[in-house]
């Protein structure tokens, strides 16, 4: 009789997680079907006109000699594909760094990523100020990696598990950084220049920029997915965790890694952009559960719609004007994220 129940119980808990594992597959291919539909969608329109037939036939057609061919193919497609791969990037690496840091208030910002790049940036317009856009790009990922150098030296010292250490200087580094920017801004009289920078902005990216932002974006995304099932371990304690064989020092290094190379480029690319990586997986956890190598690439196909949707209502909100993406984002970020809080009925985040 016993053996009886354990068999019906086993077949039950066999159906339960062939129910799971189909349905994340059909998560992951309705989010990937969405993600083409938003990409086709942001490129398709615009203040000059467009639609999908429009689309398909400049896409088809050698002759790229008509003014809305030239629109849809020099300034919509590298806008929606550097939306694409930077909004993913951002919400995979917001999802790296809450399993890493155990923080679920972490994202890239928190390594003092956007400030050290902010930082570079504007005092290459003071040094620089003829300088060109790749060159700009350079200097913020190089200012990206210095702050997160700085944070991981001062964070962990001669601790190797020191997260709320790690946590703290970030935030000071990142208050130092931002406050030396603005001090160059204000000075030199910089804001103007920089305000769409900081403030996170997709327009005027190039062909050019994308070929050297993408493959870094796409290598370290690749790389951090191979890493949740080490993360969900260090979810149980980093202690519970080496006791699993997991070398906890090397995932964290690894983690960090990929986030600075996402987040960097990222950010040397579009500037930055808040929010992102703190509320989508958030909202992935509340569908997907607390697994991170399922959370890892729903994140990465949330963010990228999300930024892709962002991008179109930004660029249509005051047309012909364009709007600052992340200052979108960040308005639509807050309430769904005090919504997130709301639902967890004053639990501890």
């Amino acid at each position: 009789m016993q053996s009886l129940i354990t068999k019906m119980w086993s077949k039950k808990q066999d159906r339960t997680r062939r129910g799971k594992k189909t349905a994340y597959v059909c998560l992951i291919i309705c989010l990937t079907f969405a993600l083409l539909l938003s990409i086709l969608f942001s490129v398709s329109v615009g203040v000059a006109g467009g639609n999908l037939k429009i689309l398909f036939h400049t896409l088809a057609s050698r002759d790229h000699s008509s003014e809305l061919g030239r629109i849809i193919l020099e300034m919509r497609m590298p806008r929606a594909l550097a939306a694409c791969f930077t909004g993913a990037a951002f919400a995979l690496s917001g999802a790296v760094m809450q399993g890493v840091t155990r923080n679920p208030l972490a994202d890239a910002g928190l390594l003092g990523i956007n400030a050290g790049a902010g930082f570079l940036v504007a005092l290459s317009a003071v040094a620089f100020p003829s300088i060109p856009a790749v060159g700009t790009m350079f200097l913020a990922f190089t200012g990206a990696a210095g702050a997160v150098i700085l944070v991981y030296g001062i964070g962990m010292g001669k601790h190797k598990t020191g997260s709320i250490r790690l946590i703290l200087a970030g935030s000071a580094v990142s208050a130092l950084l931002t406050a030396l920017s603005q001090g160059i801004s204000l000075t030199f009289g910089l804001s103007k220049e920089l305000s769409f920078w900081t403030a996170g902005s997709l327009s005027g990216i190039t062909w050019s920029q994308l070929v050297i932002a993408v493959p870094w974006i796409a290598a370290a995304g690749t790389a951090s997915l191979f890493l949740g099932e080490r993360i969900s371990m260090l979810a149980l304690g980093e202690a519970s965790a080496a006791g699993l064989g997991i070398n906890v020092l090397l995932v964290k290094l690894l983690g960090i890694g990929t986030v600075l190379i996402m987040a960097g480029a990222s950010v040397s690319l579009v500037g930055g952009i808040s929010f992102l990586g703190l509320i989508v997986p958030h909202s992935v956890r509340l569908i997907v559960g607390a697994d991170y190598r399922r959370i890892l690439p729903v994140s990465a196909l949330m963010g990228a719609i999300l930024l892709v949707l962002a991008d179109v209502a930004a660029r249509m909100l005051y047309a012909p004007f364009d709007t600052p993406v992340g200052a979108l984002v960040s308005a639509i970020g807050v309430p769904i994220f005090m919504g997130l809080t709301w639902q967890k009925k004053g639990a501890a985040l």
